[in-house]
C-alpha cells in the first residue's frame, strides 16, 4: 500500500513538473510581448485623405519598451495614393519591420516597386526613413522603365518611387533586347 501511494504521488510530483515547464515556456516575456493580428488592412491618412493602404497576412506588435517594433513576417503589400487619392506606386515585399524609435521601415526579400509611370525597382533590401520620406538602398537594384533596364548598386527616392537615382550604374540596357552572356 505505501509503495503504490509512493508511486501514485511521484508520478503527481513529475506529471506537475512537466505543466510548469510548459507554462514557463507558453508565458516567457518574449512571447508574452506580442501582439498578432491575421489579415491586416491598414489605411494611413493626412488631413483626412488616404495616403497608404498596407495589407499583410499577418501582423505582429512587438511591445518592447525601449523600441516598439511592428513585424510583417509574411510580406506586405502597400499602395500609395496622392492627394488627390489618385494611385501612384505600388510596393510588395515578403518581410517587413517597423521600429517606432527609428521611424524607419526595413523591407527584405523579393522587393517590388512600380509607379504610375510603369517604372519598377527589384531588390532584395530596401529602407523607408519615415523621418524624411525617403527610400533607399545599399543592395544590387533593376529599375525597369518603358524603354530601358538600369542595373546598379545603391540606390535613393521619394516615397512615392516617382524621383529616383541609382547611386553606381552597372549596366544600362534597352527594353526588348535580348542580352545573351
Amino acid at each position: 500500500m505505501k509503495f503504490t501511494f509512493i508511486l501514485f504521488l511521484s508520478f503527481i510530483l513529475f506529471a506537475c513538473s512537466n505543466r510548469l515547464e510548459d507554462v514557463n515556456r507558453i508565458s516567457s516575456k518574449e512571447e508574452a510581448n506580442i501582439e498578432s493580428a491575421k489579415d491586416v488592412d491598414i489605411l494611413y491618412s493626412d488631413s483626412a485623405v488616404v495616403r497608404m493602404r498596407i495589407k499583410s497576412p499577418l501582423m505582429q506588435n512587438k511591445i518592447l519598451k525601449d523600441d516598439p517594433t511592428r513585424v510583417f513576417p509574411n510580406g506586405v503589400w502597400v499602395d500609395f495614393y496622392d492627394k488627390s487619392k489618385a494611385p501612384t506606386s505600388h510596393l510588395i515585399a515578403k518581410y517587413a519591420e517597423y521600429s517606432e524609435k527609428q521611424k524607419l521601415i526595413t523591407l527584405r526579400d523579393s522587393i517590388v516597386v512600380s509607379n504610375y509611370k510603369n517604372e519598377k525597382l527589384e531588390t532584395e533590401e530596401l529602407f523607408w526613413n519615415e523621418r524624411d520620406g525617403r527610400i533607399y538602398s545599399k543592395k544590387f537594384v533593376k529599375v525597369t522603365t518603358p524603354s530601358e533596364i538600369i542595373l546598379g548598386y545603391g540606390f535613393s527616392s521619394n516615397m512615392e518611387f516617382t524621383e529616383w537615382e541609382i547611386d553606381s550604374v552597372s549596366g544600362i540596357f534597352q527594353s526588348g533586347t535580348l542580352i545573351e552572356g
